[in-house]
């Protein structure tokens, strides 16, 4: 019998959420047939199988969240015996009466005197040590599976039900809101439109950025730059670079590569902070963040500050495209070390964004826009560009970000220095 895990995809990835299953029980399986697809950290990807056999039993359902490691189906022959799943149980009379005293989104199953509770090893282990009864918890993860969090609130409100469980319907139509301190009108509620679970690469955002927000102290700068040679040079080269290499290039492949040219003369940004461990790398790896249909992906060029500005459009072409698709391996989101994400084509003059983690430094570009400028004494109108840059106020000083964004300044009013 070959066990199927949750496969460690990323080094920051810790849990998997099962999108969907190409196979199902009793199905026979080629070893590098796909078996199921997985919502990671970053992207959502198809993992093969890597034996052959019968698909014997599915442990783990679509839509669950799934720690690295664990096991979630079995590979085997026919009639071969199925391992005792590794699943949270509590042991008592499979009565009616002792189901309707569980949360019902927490029961996997109940037969031969057992009721299996759906819940995760790390809130189990919490559960334990702290000799919790988990049916009475309320879980809150996917398919009604207890997660640590629940185990924690359940803990912090002191009471036998689990926080925030509704005694009745006539409870849930009591709640309302007030506005400015005043109380709603007597018998008035808010009209919900839709209520939907944050789940899926939504929820890996959330988990993401506010893991940043909270752990990670932002210090942010902006500086305005002119571009008006930027924009002449960029006329002048667009015909014949689509001409030749095929890529359209844009005003984003000149800030990453002015960026990762920086950031080879100042390595300290190219950081980040790990188990109290400064790491300052020596590869330069942009990653661009891109909106989707599905969320944001960050995919990454590598070492941009050792490809030319033709290489780096015609990448980003590339990965913008498959980002768009859902067609982005592993390799293409991974190992960043310093994000730029551009909102100008949007109309975005200046905006803030949140630290992509592990990395130390975050670049909002902005749109460009004309402004009067004196030049010579006379007014004249100029076109400038709005850069800010994020960083991490634990290992980089506001000062050194100043100088960073002034080099990079210097390159982008002069961006012939980037073809060189």
């Amino acid at each position: 019998m070959h066990e199927v895990i949750m496969p460690k995809l990323g080094l920051t990835m810790e849990t998997g959420v099962i999108e969907k299953w190409h196979k199902k029980e009793g199905d026979k399986v080629e070893a590098g047939e796909v078996l199921f697809e997985v919502m990671t950290d970053k992207v959502s990807l198809e993992v093969e199988a890597y034996n052959s056999g019968i698909v014997r039993k599915i442990i783990r359902t679509e839509g669950e969240e799934v720690p690295v490691t664990e096991v979630i189906a079995y590979i085997g022959s026919a009639g071969e015996a199925i391992p005792e799943a590794s699943v949270g149980k509590i042991t008592t009379p499979a009565t009616l009466e002792a189901k309707e005293t569980i949360p019902a989104g927490a029961i996997t199953q109940i037969q031969r005197g057992e009721i299996r509770i759906k819940i995760s090893p790390l809130a189990r282990n919490i559960a334990e040590n702290k000799g919790i009864d988990i049916s009475k918890i309320v879980g809150t993860g996917p398919g009604g599976r207890i997660v640590k969090e629940d185990v924690e609130a359940y803990v912090e409100s002191g009471s036998m039900e689990a926080p925030g469980q509704l005694k009745s319907a006539a409870t849930a139509t009591a709640i309302t809101t007030q506005v400015a301190g005043a109380a709603p009108a007597a018998g008035s509620q808010l009209k919900i439109k839709s209520t939907t679970p944050l789940k899926g690469i939504r929820k890996v955002i959330a988990d993401r950025m506010t893991l940043s927000k909270t752990t990670i102290p932002h210090i942010a700068l902006t500086i305005v730059v002119e571009v008006d040679n930027l924009i002449k040079l960029r006329e002048r080269l667009k015909g014949k670079i689509y001409e030749r290499f095929g890529a359209k290039i844009t005003y984003t492949d000149f800030i990453i590569k002015a960026s990762a040219s920086v950031l080879a003369e100042q390595p300290v940004i190219n950081s980040s902070l790990q188990e109290n461990n400064h790491i300052i790398y020596d590869d330069i790896n942009i990653g661009l963040a891109v909106a989707t249909d599905a969320g944001l992906i960050v995919p990454t060029i590598y070492n941009a500050d050792k490809i030319s500005l033709y290489d780096i459009a015609r990448k980003r072409v590339e990965l913008i495209e498959k980002s768009k698709q859902g067609k982005l391996t592993m390799e293409e989101i991974t190992n960043g070390t310093f994000t730029i994400s551009n909102q100008g084509m949007l109309g975005i003059r200046t905006f803030t964004a949140i630290i992509n983690p592990p990395q130390a430094a975050i670049m909002m570009v902005g749109e460009i826009y004309l402004a009067p400028a004196v030049v010579d004494g006379r007014i004249e109108p100029k076109s400038f560009i709005e850069i800010s840059m994020a960083v991490d106020h634990r290992i980089i000083d506001g000062a050194v970000a100043a100088i960073f964004l002034h080099k990079f300044g210097e390159y982008i009013k002069n961006p012939e220095l980037l073809l060189i």
